[in-house]
């Protein structure tokens, strides 16, 4: 009988575990294709008809989970459709197009699928219409609700030709409804993009 107890004991707590495991209690669940990008593209004409190869994005961010990221109270855990990394990537290059850029992914113009995150990328393209074209990188260091630190790289030609950590923050959001979070989750990307292409040393590579 006490065995029984025991098990039943041990069922409830890995339940337990399994439906609070994430933090925070509350989830806002976080999708690529619901960002639509609100900063105004004119106050960045600078970068309309450029070309970027966007690299894949690096996750290093040790308070954040393979999916999301954690508020700042530890309240909520936003939660993407696909690993975090992957969701900023996508939501950049909605981003830089809204901003009027050509964008292509890493993949273009090569024979083979390239690795490096965060180094070096190798500087021969088969399409040469793209080998000076300026490849982007980001290094995600840290994120919350409020706050992200991360470090972009530009290469053009496989040699590196820019890198700088930034950091980007917003007020805490003024209502716990789920909607609204979203909302503030895709600002905060909002403020991301907008934050680098203000950089003038970002904007001289280009």
């Amino acid at each position: 009988m006490k065995g029984r107890i025991w098990i039943c004991f041990m069922v409830c707590i890995i339940a337990a575990a399994a439906l609070f495991g994430c933090g925070g209690g509350t989830k806002v669940v976080l999708k690529q294709e619901n960002y639509v990008p609100a900063f105004r593209a004119a106050d960045y004409s600078r970068f309309k008809g450029k070309t970027v190869i966007m690299d894949n994005f690096t996750n290093q961010a040790a308070n954040t989970k393979r999916w999301g990221y954690y508020s700042a109270d530890n309240n909520f855990y936003y939660e993407a459709t696909t690993y975090l990394e992957s969701h900023l990537w996508y939501c950049f290059q909605k981003a830089f197009q809204h901003a009027g850029m050509k964008v292509f992914d890493q993949t273009y113009g090569y024979g083979a699928y390239p690795y490096w995150w965060g180094v070096t990328p190798p500087p021969a393209r088969q399409n040469a219409a793209l080998k000076d074209a300026v490849e982007f990188q980001l290094i995600l260091m840290s994120m919350t609700d409020q706050e992200s630190k991360f470090q972009v790289l530009l290469f053009r030609g496989g040699e590196q030709k820019f890198q700088k950590d930034y950091t980007v923050t917003m007020p805490a959001p003024s209502s716990q409804d789920p909607n609204e979070l979203e909302k503030n989750a895709y600002r905060l990307i909002d403020q991301m993009v907008t934050t680098v292409f203000k950089d003038k040393e970002f904007r001289k590579v280009f």
